[in-house]
């Protein structure tokens, strides 16, 4: 890598910025251009994230004033009769990150490292000469660069000029789309949360509809709602009625909203294949997301690194798909998996019928020591001890709830077979052999999508 090596990330999403650091600090020249004006760049909102994984992508940890203790959190049943705690680990393990803060502590970074960051540009044209990225075009000039890095988001308007050849695809499907609404209302005064010591209230297959509902009372006292959809955006009536819904059960969320916003989020495994000649897509315009959460910071961020430590440490000048590709390999060994097993998994999950979620969250199932146990390493003080029977009672309950073990069984062998297929990503770059595999990919997916519209009505 040297310093005549003129790179463009095109967006500041996690994993553009976290690639533009570490190629920055290799000695490479890297421009960074972003469509929002300083300051306003990312959602004004937490999420939650592991604080270890900006020591696995070599960064440093940022301090305290981007991020706070993750809070906790309680699962809720439909019938909202139901209920079980997520498990802490030790403090700090788990944080809660400021979207916005936490993307002006990258672009500090950046800015340390010798990139140049161009606010309020807005980049939407590539340059192709001979199936090859040869640069951007801006004020209708080209501009030349040696790589295109698209961190622009799951609905890029750059993957859609690549030639066809390299078989990146295009836009995300409906499926792969969760469509959230999320608010931030004043607390009640005096009011308490829903469940006793616990802030973050999550409501599944929300009023028996395929997506989420949660009200959180957030640092800064006020109320934090988040209302999911797959595959079709909420009405304002549904919002509406939603909102009424979560309002019975929380007394917490009154009816003066500061703010509300609609998002696209893109839950499905990552794309097929995120490079061309000259180009590379990361963080949400590869669908580096955590598929049953929509949240992209992590895996963008790991994503990122990846490519970045794999260009560095092989010194890549010619940034062909050829040359690229063995990143993507590494990711999907490291990440990818695991992922396309979460993303059939949860599309099974969300078809649920209520009954079992309902049944599941009662206690009668699994019990908030069992999940602790599972979840806690040994080292975690917080881990209960192992009382005789944990597990043996579950698979007797099983047993006699032989409709739920059969959609549990259904749902793992799928999601095994996604991750078995995953695995099996072409070790060396060929058109021909990426295009067969990319169609055996993205048709895990079409295929359970069509499984679903063959089953009858999700009824409680």
């Amino acid at each position: 890598m040297t310093n005549t090596t003129r790179i463009a990330v095109i967006g500041m999403g996690q994993g553009g910025m976290v690639a533009a650091i570490k190629l920055a600090q290799a000695g490479a020249k890297v421009t960074v251009f972003e469509r929002n004006l300083e300051g306003k760049v990312g959602y004004p909102w937490r999420d939650d994230i592991t604080a270890s994984v900006f020591d696995v992508c070599g960064l440093p940890r940022p301090n305290q004033d981007v991020y706070i203790q993750k809070a906790k959190w309680l699962f809720v049943s439909p019938d909202e009769k139901g209920a079980l705690r997520v498990p802490q680990f030790r403090p700090f393990v788990e944080i809660s990150p400021n979207r916005r803060k936490l993307t002006e502590y990258f672009a500090d970074l950046a800015v340390k490292a010798g990139a140049t960051i161009n606010y309020g540009v807005n980049v939407e044209k590539l340059v192709v000469e001979d199936d090859r990225v040869i640069g951007i075009e801006l004020d209708g000039k080209l501009e030349r660069f040696d790589l295109v890095i698209d961190a622009t988001g799951m609905y890029s308007k750059l993957r859609g000029q690549l030639p066809e050849k390299f078989c990146v695809q295009k836009e995300p499907s409906e499926q792969d789309t969760m469509y959230a609404y999320r608010a931030f209302f004043e607390k009640n005064d005096g009011a308490e949360t829903f469940f006793p010591d616990v802030d973050n209230t999550m409501v599944l297959r929300h009023m028996d509809r395929d997506g989420i509902g949660w009200c959180n009372l957030n640092d800064e006292g006020n109320v934090d709602v988040l209302l999911c959809n797959i595959a079709r955006p909420l009405t304002d009536e549904e919002i509406e009625e939603r909102l009424a819904d979560l309002r019975k059960m929380n007394p917490i969320l009154s009816e003066k909203k500061l703010s509300d916003r609609k998002v696209p989020l893109s839950v499905r495994a990552g794309i097929a294949t995120p490079v061309a000649d000259g180009y590379v897509a990361l963080g949400d315009s590869a669908f580096m997301t955590i598929p049953v959460m929509g949240s992209g910071i992590e895996a963008g961020m790991q994503g990122a690194a990846i490519f970045a430590d794999y260009v560095i440490s092989n010194d890549v000048q010619n940034f062909t798909a050829s040359n690229m590709w063995p990143f993507y390999v590494k990711y999907f060994e490291k990440l990818g998996k695991g992922f396309a097993f979460l993303d059939i998994v949860r599309r099974h999950a969300l078809r649920f019928k209520s009954k079992y979620i309902n049944w599941a969250l009662s206690g009668k199932f699994v019990t908030d020591d069992t999940l602790k146990y599972i979840m806690l390493d040994g080292e975690d003080y917080r881990r209960p001890k192992y009382k005789f029977g944990m597990f043996s009672a579950i698979l007797w309950k099983l047993i006699f709830n032989p409709s739920f073990n059969l959609a549990i069984l259904k749902m793992a062998f799928e999601g095994i077979h996604a991750s078995n297929v995953a695995g099996r990503i072409p070790k060396k770059y060929s058109l021909e052999a990426i295009a067969k595999w990319a169609n055996k990919y993205d048709r895990l997916i079409a295929n359970c999508e069509k499984k679903a519209e063959r089953r009858p009505a999700n009824k409680k």
